[in-house]
């Protein structure tokens, strides 16, 4: 285990002797109201409230409120997410009778986090530099060849990255055998996909 090739396995399987998570923590909401900035400066937010028929003040008004709720989103979401995550590693580790410790699969979804948020954060900085709205573009799904289609954007890369992250927690973290990990993040692609399409149709 401790020589396997997969990418961010070693550090993975350290984590099941030695959790580290507060760092992981921590730059996880940094770059992710780095994130946020960089959205926000990139974005006319103001573009379609002007449609509404508002005032300027209120516009102002309205675009301070999202802002503001949007940092704060930016702090909780991520920290949401890391705590589903965990539930999520804990609970098949607990029905595949692994022994790993709840420490660490908490420490291993912190650094899942953050590996998917750098990679959040490079592909918003790269579309800012082309002049780019994140919000309304996508360049790292399949909706690239169609924005306006929300059934493509659910084939997204930052899927599979997650993917692969959730069946090297599995591997290196929780020690599961290499068929039990591709059935498992089949399964989590099944599930992500589905939820995907199932919200693209609503």
């Amino acid at each position: 285990m401790k020589h396997s090739n997969l990418l961010f396995a070693p550090t993975l399987n350290n984590y099941r002797e030695r959790p580290k998570w507060l760092m992981n923590l921590i730059l996880v909401i940094i770059l992710s109201v780095a994130s946020i900035w960089i959205t926000s400066i990139t974005t006319d937010l103001t573009a379609d409230l002007k449609e509404t028929g508002l005032s300027e003040p209120e516009i102002d008004q309205m675009s301070t409120f999202t802002t503001v709720f949007a940092y704060i989103g930016g702090i909780l979401a991520p920290i949401i997410g890391i705590a589903f995550s965990f539930l999520i590693f804990l609970i098949i580790s607990k029905i595949m009778k692994s022994d790993v410790k709840a420490s660490s699969l908490f420490a291993s979804a912190t650094l899942v986090k953050l590996i998917t948020t750098i990679f959040n954060l490079i592909v918003i900085v790269i579309m800012a530099i082309v002049g780019l709205d994140p919000v309304k573009y996508s360049i790292t799904s399949l909706a690239v060849f169609s924005q306006s289609n929300d059934y493509l954007g659910v084939f997204d890369l930052s899927t599979l990255l997650a993917a692969y992250l959730f069946g090297v927690v599995l591997y290196a973290t929780s020690r599961f055998k290499g068929k039990t990990v591709v059935i498992w993040t089949v399964i989590y692609l099944v599930v992500v996909v589905g939820i995907g399409l199932i919200q693209a149709s609503i």
